[in-house]
């Protein structure tokens, strides 16, 4: 199985801000967090983002930008993925091409990033007066700004730096492209001045949702689904696509805690939630992987750094004995999930 942790400010428990050590604007904390799943064998983690405030355990801490952060963390790691939220709604292309380039490059093939359409009004406060568009013209937006973002990473064939001193030649300008997008919310001429991330593309994340587009399953290289939903999100999904199922995990007594509480504002959780020992989580885990939906976790820990490490010390060493869980040596993100190989050019395919 594929294993990924989210490495939201203090964890996702209501209480969780009370009992962490770390401070989320402080580098030690996440890079501390990144090394330990690295250690345990985690495939990816993921980091949240957003342009206002996060409600519930991080609302007080604030909430620093995620591509930035997971950059300086790059060369600090080897083999891990990381996966920043970027989103499509308030957000320019060809910002979000060149960090997400960027980030592919000096990680040396391990970017991914989560894409996400933003409805909320308190956001689109930030940008002018005007309400959030429907969702239905958020959704044709975001699929136009993938679309941009992949052209422009394909700007650069490969081979177009060629570094010819003795010439004077450091770039084929034939191997650039540029882009001529003229589409309903995006005019942009490229080419990107960042080259080709190693990857092709870094790895596409999205969210399911039962009630959302349909189109922007078949684009992904990996869906998050809460595992409730696993099943619907594998019927909607392409054979390669990766489908994680979400699960926010407790271990019981951890800080004295055991049970989850109620979320502010939430009449039932959005997510699945898990509260139990580290052995019982790894035989439920094993057992959903077993029934061939799903192909890894994404998984919400509920006290960080606290139940990360309890993970890494308690249920890895069960799924490796189980062989539910496996050493991989790849390096890229894409080579570690088993997905096809550096992404094809558009410009050459």
């Amino acid at each position: 199985m594929f294993l990924g942790m989210a490495i939201d400010a203090t964890g996702c428990h209501p209480e969780s801000r009370w009992h962490s050590p770390g401070d989320p604007l402080d580098p030690e904390h996440h890079r501390q967090l990144v090394q330990e799943a690295e250690r345990g064998g985690f495939d990816f983690v993921t980091l949240d983002d957003s342009m206002v405030l996060p409600e519930g355990p991080g609302a007080a801490l604030g909430r620093p930008d995620a591509v930035t952060v997971l950059a300086g963390i790059a060369p600090l790691t080897t083999t891990i993925g990381l996966v920043p939220t970027v989103t499509t709604t308030h957000c320019e292309p060809v910002h979000v091409s060149r960090a997400l380039a960027t980030l592919d490059h000096i990680s040396g093939g391990r970017a991914g990033w989560r894409r996400r359409v933003v409805t909320a009004e308190a956001e689109a406060a930030h940008f002018g007066p005007e309400p959030p568009a429907r969702l239905d013209e958020l959704e044709a937006e975001d699929a136009e700004f993938a679309e941009v973002v992949t052209k422009l990473w394909d700007s650069w064939e490969d081979g177009a730096e060629i570094r010819e001193v003795a010439a004077g030649r450091f770039l084929d300008r034939s191997k650039l492209h540029h882009i001529d997008h003229a589409g309903r919310h995006f005019r942009i001429k490229g080419p990107a001045n960042v080259p080709r991330p190693p990857q092709g593309h870094p790895v596409l994340a999205v969210d399911f949702d039962p009630r959302g587009q349909r189109a922007a399953l078949h684009d992904a290289d990996m869906v998050f689904a809460d595992v409730r939903d696993v099943p619907e999100a594998r019927a909607r999904c392409g054979a390669s696509t990766r489908v994680m199922g979400e699960l926010e995990i407790l271990f019981a007594g951890d800080h004295g805690v055991s049970g989850w509480g109620a979320r502010p504002g939430d009449a039932a959780p959005h997510r699945t939630r898990f509260a139990g020992s580290p052995v019982e989580l790894a035989h439920l885990l094993g057992d959903m992987w077993d029934s061939g939906d799903v192909d890894g976790f994404h998984l919400h820990p509920a006290f960080l750094p606290t139940t990360l490490s309890r993970f890494v010390a308690e249920v890895v060493p069960v799924l490796r004995r189980r062989s539910w869980l496996r050493p991989r040596r790849e390096t890229s993100l894409r080579a570690r999930l088993g997905l096809p190989g550096r992404a094809p050019n558009v410009f050459t395919a």
